[in-house]
């Protein structure tokens, strides 16, 4: 549940700083007003809820959780951008799916994984 959750609230929000930040770096655009943040988030929503049940599914395996979402989200991405026709932009839309989903998959990692002996 704590990885449904973090993905819910962290994916949407991480997703939409990554996303202006690529847009200012390619275009140098600025946000005017906060209906296109709010857009993204709202849209950003069904990813990162599909991204999690991923997250989950490959918990299970001996694949480490962190790599194979981070690829799952963007591999998504890429084929995407491949089915709508405008490739220019895969290396950007991946940074925009990828590091979302890598943040996530960090938090939500069992606190055993993310504790160090001493």
């Amino acid at each position: 549940m704590k990885r449904f959750l973090v993905f819910l609230f962290v994916f949407p929000a991480v997703a939409t700083i990554s996303s202006y930040a690529v847009l200012y770096l390619l275009t140098g655009a600025v946000v005017d007003s906060l209906s296109g943040p709010a857009l993204v988030y709202v849209v950003s929503i069904a990813p990162a809820l599909v991204v999690a049940l991923v997250d989950w599914l490959i918990a299970k395996t001996p694949i480490p959780t962190v790599v194979g979402t981070t690829l799952f989200a963007y591999g998504a991405a890429v084929l995407y951008l491949a089915w709508d026709g405008s490739a220019r932009y895969i290396f950007a839309l991946g940074v925009i799916s990828g590091l979302p989903a890598a943040v996530c998959s960090l938090l939500s990692r069992h606190k055993t994984a993310l504790s160090t002996p001493y």
